[in-house]
This record gives structure tokens, C-alpha cells and sequence, in this order.
């Protein structure tokens, strides 16, 4: 008996022995901090559609004349805006289910309250998963749509949009390498990136619909060149109730959805001092990513007062070439089209969306930047060109009647590194 018992102390001794001396390895959290301090000065020619203090500079406002035919929004304006400063912190080990565990936390301060932007704001926030061949990440990220491996690389913080999509949402995405090749699939919900609807921005409407933004996509990868193709699915609801009659106040429910497409291609050159690239996009309802389009009503049910809808379709083109290292060069262009819808529209006033009354816009930028050490100076400038015009309701939703504006952007900005 005392020989068991010995044993089982020196067994249990062993596994503790073992446990505690596991113990610091297994608890070893490394965390790093990392971001830049950024500075943009900036002078446009017109009033703009813009966000974050006119940080994101989206595209020109149309004409807007007064009582003695001058354009009110003609008016130029300079600013300048530091907002865009990030950290970024990085948060590794111990492996759990023997993958590598990253944690990834990202701040700006570009959160508005109360009319003021200069507010803490999350940008991202997630937790991944690398094995060998296989990653799994979960939480806030940038959108499959906008494609971290490929985007336009100017000196404005804005990317390329609206050109390039431009969305950071809650999402499950996993990826699994195959040699050369890589599958990404993802679910994607929504969060300060949502569709417009009924009742203005919210991400009630993919909610109500009971199924994510659903993405699929497939990379090629053979040496310097990487090529990239994808199909993206999304369904909204935009109403749980409807009210047959302003005035008799009877209500039914309705499950009525608008469900879209969207179609991406993608490729990329890279050399040590040259880099290249593009993408096209044909998209129906994008607006969520700071995209042009959207959707309308096309019908609406007599009696119950229950309503069909129909997106808009739209395709999107960019090009990026970069040249240098210390000291680089580049250009960018961008074109969007409008396509019109799937459908007839019932009426103006029943169209959810961004910019539907553009029939096309492009955008040349080129961009020269100067790097330090860990400061960077660049100069750029954005001709931006917006062809508004009258919707036809009964052409499926196409822009005729156009004028163009244009709204020229001098960027020079700024950057600390950390």
C-alpha cells in the first residue's frame, strides 16, 4: 500500500513538476503598440460630400443656384485635420488548439458626438486563429469587399472610395492556403457601415433578414503577381410593418426583402520598387461600403400595402501604379457607373441609397510622398467628377438629362510612425 501511494505522489509530483514549469510559457502574452500621429491640410475647390471633417472627401456637391443664379455650393474651403491619428495594439500567444493567437485592437479619433469628431473610435477588433494553412479570424475588420491585399495605395486616408469599397464590419472569416492558390469565405454583419432604408442609416434592415452578407473569394497567388475573384451575397429587409393608409392606420406585417449581387475581380503586380494594380467590381446595393448605389420601391401591394423592391446595379473601376521607395510616385484612377436598376421604380421618394442621381463619376489622383526614418510628407492632388442628373423612373432608374461638376482637392499631409 505505501508503495501506491508513494508512486501516486511521485506521479502527481511529476505532472505538477511539469504544470508549473509550463506555467510562465503558457502565460506569456506579448503586447505591442504601434500607430502615427497625422496631420492633413487640404484645400478644395467645391463644396463636397464628405465625412470626418472633410477628411473622407467622397465627391462634389451639384449645382445648387440662388435667387440670383449663383451656385451656393461653388464655395471652396481649406482645413486642417489630425484626427486621423491611430494606435494600434497587437496582442500575441499563448497557442490555443495549436494555432498562433492574435488579438488586434485599433483605434482613431475620428468618433462624432455632439458635433464633434475629435472622439475615441474603435476601427477594429478581432481575435484570429493561424494554423499552418488555415486562418480563422473573428471580429471587426475591414470588409472581404475592400481586399487588405489589394487597394489603392494614395496618400489620402480615404483609399480610393468610392471607388474601392470602404467598410470595417463585424464578421467570421476563414481562409485556407492551397499551394498558390487561397479560399476565403465570410460572414459579414453590419455595424457603423450600413445599408440606408425607411428609417435612415441602420443595420437593422441585414438584421431583420436573418442571414449575413454571405462572401466568397478565390486568390491566385505565382510570384510577383497576385489575381483574385469573388462573388458576394447580401439580403436586406427594410420593413417588418407596413402601414396600408396614412390616415386609417392599419398595419400588417411583411417579410419583404431586397437580396443583391455582387461581382469582384482583382490583380496585382509587385517588384520591389513598382507596384501595380486594379480591380472591377459589377455591384447591386454597395452603399454600405461607401459605394454609389442602392435600391427603390418598384411596387406596392393595394391591400396589404406590402412592398417590392429592386437594387440598383452598378459597376466600379480602379487602377493604382506606385513607383520608388524613400522617395515614391504614384497614380490613381477610379470610374463608377450607374446601370440603372433591375426594375421599374414607383417613385423618387421610395429610393434608398447613395448618390442614385449620379450617372457616373471618375477621379484622377496623382500622389508624390517623401519617408524618413518615421516621418513621411506627401502631396497630392484629386480631380473628382460627378455627372448628375434626372432619374427616369420608368428606365429602370437610369440618369439622364447630365452635368457634370468637378471638385479639385490639394492633399498635403503629414505622418509621425511609432
Amino acid at each position: 500500500m505505501k508503495f501506491y501511494l508513494s508512486s501516486i505522489i511521485i506521479v502527481l509530483s511529476f505532472f505538477a513538476n511539469q504544470a508549473f514549469a509550463q506555467e510562465p510559457e503558457e502565460k506569456k502574452i506579448d503586447i505591442k503598440l504601434s500607430g502615427f500621429i497625422r496631420s492633413d491640410f487640404y484645400y478644395d475647390s467645391r463644396q463636397n460630400v464628405e465625412a470626418l471633417e472633410g477628411l473622407l472627401h467622397i465627391y462634389p456637391k451639384d449645382l445648387n443656384f440662388d435667387a440670383n443664379g449663383s451656385d451656393l455650393n461653388a464655395q471652396g474651403s481649406l482645413g486642417l485635420v489630425d484626427i486621423a491619428s491611430r494606435v494600434t495594439g497587437k496582442i500575441t500567444g499563448p497557442d490555443v488548439f495549436g494555432a498562433k493567437l492574435l488579438g488586434y485592437l485599433e483605434v482613431d479619433f475620428t468618433g462624432g458626438v455632439d458635433g464633434f469628431t475629435a472622439r475615441v473610435r474603435l476601427r477594429n477588433a478581432y481575435s484570429k486563429l493561424s494554423w499552418e494553412k488555415t486562418e480563422v479570424l473573428i471580429g471587426r475588420d475591414w470588409h472581404p469587399m475592400f481586399t487588405k491585399e489589394v487597394f489603392p495605395s494614395v496618400l489620402s486616408i480615404n483609399t480610393g472610395l468610392p471607388f474601392n469599397a470602404f467598410n470595417r464590419s463585424p464578421m467570421l472569416f476563414v481562409s485556407h492556403k492551397m499551394g498558390q492558390f487561397k479560399l476565403i469565405g465570410a460572414a459579414i454583419y453590419q455595424s457603423d457601415y450600413a445599408n440606408t432604408g425607411p428609417d435612415g442609416k441602420s443595420a437593422k434592415y441585414i438584421k431583420n433578414s436573418g442571414l449575413p452578407n454571405l462572401h466568397l473569394q478565390l486568390q491566385y497567388n505565382p510570384g510577383d503577381f497576385l489575381f483574385g475573384v469573388a462573388v458576394d451575397y447580401k439580403s436586406i429587409q427594410p420593413r417588418t410593418v407596413v402601414d396600408t393608409s396614412i390616415t386609417s392606420g392599419i398595419f400588417y406585417t411583411t417579410d419583404s426583402k431586397v437580396s443583391s449581387m455582387s461581382y469582384m475581380g482583382y490583380f496585382k503586380f509587385q517588384k520591389p520598387k513598382l507596384v501595380v494594380k486594379g480591380k472591377a467590381v459589377y455591384g447591386q446595393n454597395l452603399s454600405e461600403n461607401i459605394l454609389l448605389g442602392g435600391y427603390g420601391v418598384s411596387s406596392i401591394d393595394s391591400l396589404s400595402g406590402k412592398e417590392e423592391y429592386t437594387p440598383f446595379n452598378h459597376l466600379y473601376l480602379w487602377t493604382n501604379i506606385v513607383y520608388g521607395d524613400q522617395f515614391k510616385v504614384g497614380i490613381f484612377g477610379g470610374y463608377t457607373k450607374n446601370l440603372g436598376a433591375n426594375d421599374h421604380l414607383l417613385d423618387k421618394k421610395r429610393n434608398y441609397g447613395m448618390a442614385l442621381d449620379i450617372a457616373y463619376l471618375y477621379r484622377i489622383a496623382p500622389n508624390v510622398t517623401y519617408r524618413i526614418k518615421n516621418f513621411q510628407m506627401g502631396l497630392e492632388f484629386e480631380y473628382t467628377v460627378a455627372a448628375y442628373g434626372t432619374i427616369d423612373l420608368a428606365d429602370y432608374g437610369l440618369v439622364k438629362n447630365t452635368h457634370e461638376v468637378n471638385n479639385k482637392r490639394i492633399l498635403f499631409s503629414v505622418s509621425h510612425y511609432f
